[in-house]
């Protein structure tokens, strides 16, 4: 499946040390419905080079992941145009 793919390759990417910055964007929905190992992820950030940062995003983030990090951060939402009627933007928002 693809997104065993996608983190076959940010493993890789992270691993390498080949980059400062890894984003995982949304990467919290895979690991909390199993189709991504939290452990592996865990084990990725903990064994990569000391140079590479690592940024994951996404709502409710596994145990493991929160013990592991610098910083964790919960956003509220307190306005939105969504909320407004504006749609989304392609571009901006997708």
């Amino acid at each position: 499946m693809l997104f065993r793919s996608a983190w076959t390759l940010a493993a890789e990417r992270i691993a390498t040390g080949d980059h400062h910055l890894v984003i995982l964007d949304e990467i919290t929905y895979p690991m909390n419905w199993g189709w991504i190992d939290t452990d592996a992820v865990a084990s990725a950030i903990r064994e990569r080079p000391e140079h590479v940062n690592v940024i994951l995003t996404g709502r409710d983030a596994p145990q493991p992941i929160i013990d592991l990090a610098d910083t964790v951060t919960s956003m509220t939402n307190l306005k939105h145009a969504f909320d407004s009627g504006i749609r989304a933007k392609k571009g901006i928002d997708f």
